[in-house]
């Protein structure tokens, strides 16, 4: 048990990181299905900086410096530009995907040659500082949507933008910067998948993990606290088809444990049918 315990926890972590910044975005009004895209980037700019010599910690910050460019140009097309968000995300998946596919070519050949790096640091029970920190996000974000000015303004863009433009604000400079945000702690998940659980990188190694992200805000209804118990059932899937995959005695065919995680999430959205929670102006444009 503690072992399930263990890599429930650390498997929460990218799906956290993901979920609490797309929360904050969506929140704002704006709708970023490329999460997918930007967590496989940043999963392959750590992988790059680290293969490169650097130290873990440094993988890391790159993979959120490579969120936040992310997070701007979605920024850029999707809310000043006003661009269609769903084609925008799908566009950047397609370019992720393809992108970072031809980078590690580049690097490990192509024979695809595994490349073992190291991890970032445990401090406790298996996670990095870094996982700490997002089991520490839905607490934050509580307070910061119901005790702040900056969050009572990020959350009224989500909900009646018009009047967050009468009281003198930018709706389309809120809303970027809930992308920058956004951006930075999906390509931070992204490093976590790197360095911490598979230590090397695979092409489409995020494996739908943004999607999934995406399912967990629906699932929460939006509210950060309900982030944390919403991640922990689809990491727990997870790890117990990992668990029963490496006991080999189920004649349960491999196809049903993989897609258990995914199976367990959509029964969760199945069940969340209604929109209640949901900000009344998500996926308007910006006034």
């Amino acid at each position: 048990m503690p072992g399930i315990l263990e890599t429930t926890l650390l498997l929460s972590v990218p799906l956290l990181l993901a979920a609490a910044g797309e929360l904050v975005l969506e929140r704002s009004g704006s709708l970023q299905i490329g999460m997918e895209g930007t967590m496989l980037t940043g999963a392959f700019v750590a992988f790059a900086i680290v293969h490169a010599g650097k130290s873990p910690g440094a993988g890391l910050w790159g993979a959120v410096a490579a969120g936040l460019l992310s997070g701007a140009l979605f920024a850029l097309f999707a809310i000043v530009l006003r661009a269609d968000p769903i084609l925008t995300g799908t566009a950047w998946n397609l370019l992720a995907a393809g992108s970072t596919a031809f980078g590690y070519e580049l690097i490990a050949g192509k024979t695809g040659a595994v490349l073992e790096l190291p991890s970032l640091p445990v401090v406790v029970m298996g996670l990095p500082w870094a996982g700490l920190a997002a089991f520490a996000f839905p607490v934050i974000l509580h307070i910061f949507f119901s005790r702040t000015r900056p969050g009572l303004v990020l959350g009224a863009a989500g909900e009646t933008p018009m009047a967050v433009r009468a009281q003198g604000y930018s709706v389309a400079g809120v809303r970027s910067l809930a992308s920058l945000f956004s951006g930075a702690l999906s390509g931070a998940g992204g490093a976590v998948l790197t360095l911490s659980i598979s230590h090397t990188f695979v092409e489409g190694l995020t494996a739908g993990r943004g999607f999934l992200a995406l399912g967990i805000v629906v699932f929460a209804r939006w509210r950060p606290l309900a982030l944390l118990p919403a991640t922990l059932l689809v990491a727990g899937a997870t790890a117990l088809q990992y668990r029963l995959q490496a006991g080999g005695s189920t004649q349960i065919p491999y196809a049903v444990f993989i897609a258990l995680p995914s199976l367990l999430s959509l029964a969760a959205l199945a069940v969340a049918t209604s929109r209640r929670g949901a900000p009344k102006a998500l996926g308007t444009p910006a006034p």
